[in-house]
């Protein structure tokens, strides 16, 4: 009597990552349709992809803009194995348990009124919207909550970041440039940092679907992003401000490239957090008085004595 040879290792782990991507895909390409129902008509020419493992849908969105590929593009990854946060730290994904997407479309940076420096604000202020709306705040965490200049918090904890690069690209008029806004999310707390907070705490009886959370997130993304390119930060700051988690707290500011609060280095200044202004800037009132601190290589972090 033969029997069928056993299955390798290799071959049985290939197997169970299938089997876990699969779920994940299936509701992701459920909300594409959705997310395509609700954004084409302000969007033409939106694309809208799904993939079961990428290293990063930032890079690969701005890769294809090097080659000249400029529509609208938004981009999910069921796994992603190379994502990149602010300042280059890692971000990975495991199906299910982070969402990570990313958004590619031109625009004309030159002319947002009151510049474009707000744009991850302007982002994360619509995120966060959206998350309230789709999850039904409020709720006892209380709402999402904003960290300067890129962060989305809950409960005092990062839930997910922001990260946006923009260059010129074949094809586009003069001034305008490819610009790619990536999210990334902790649905579950899977494999997230310890310390971080996932969408799942807030009811973890029945947490929610991931499909669902893009589904609720990218067509406010997409709006939002439109609505900064004509009006500016400006109209959005009294929103911001009341989900600003570091309003009124003490804070230190990283300056120094290579050194971080995590590093055990102390902060180039330390002050009191008194808002953002017009252009997206953290004012900080320091011995020195109110400075503006704007994003790039300054990193900041709530700061006790």
């Amino acid at each position: 009597m033969s029997t069928a040879p056993a299955s390798s290792p290799d071959h049985t782990d290939r197997d169970a990552a299938q089997d876990a991507l699969a779920p994940v895909l299936a509701e992701l390409n459920g909300a594409a349709e959705r997310i395509w129902l609700a954004s084409a008509a302000t969007c033409p020419g939106l694309s809208i992809e799904v993939l079961p493992e990428l290293g990063s849908t930032n890079t690969e969105l701005m890769a294809r803009g090097r080659r000249g590929e400029i529509a609208p593009t938004l981009l999910a990854a069921a796994r992603q194995t190379a994502g990149r946060g602010r300042l280059g730290r890692s971000w990975q994904a495991e199906p299910g348990d982070t969402l990570t997407f990313s958004l590619g479309l031109a625009l004309d940076l030159a002319h947002i009124p009151g510049g474009a420096s707000a744009l991850s604000l302007a982002v994360g202020l619509a995120l966060a919207e959206a998350l309230d709306a789709g999850l039904g705040a409020p709720w006892p965490l209380g709402p999402v909550g904003l960290k300067w200049p890129n962060d989305l918090w809950l409960a005092g904890r990062k839930l997910g970041g922001i990260l946006i690069e923009a260059s010129p690209a074949p094809g586009l008029p003069d001034g305008q440039r490819w610009v790619v806004i990536g999210v990334g999310l902790n649905v579950r707390p899977g494999s997230a940092p310890a310390g971080s907070a996932s969408l799942a705490e807030v009811d973890p009886a029945t947490p929610p679907r991931i499909g669902d959370v893009w589904a609720w997130m990218a067509p406010a993304l997409i709006h939002g992003v439109q609505a900064f390119a004509t009006q500016g930060f400006t109209p959005l700051q009294a929103a911001y401000a009341q989900r600003d988690v570091l309003l009124g707290q003490s804070v230190g500011l990283w300056s120094t490239p290579g050194q971080y609060p995590a590093d055990g280095h102390p902060p180039t200044q330390t002050g009191v957090a008194q808002g953002v202004d017009a252009q997206g800037a953290l004012l900080v009132h320091t011995e020195q008085g109110v400075q503006a601190w704007h994003s790039g290589d300054v990193s900041v972090r709530p700061h006790t004595a």
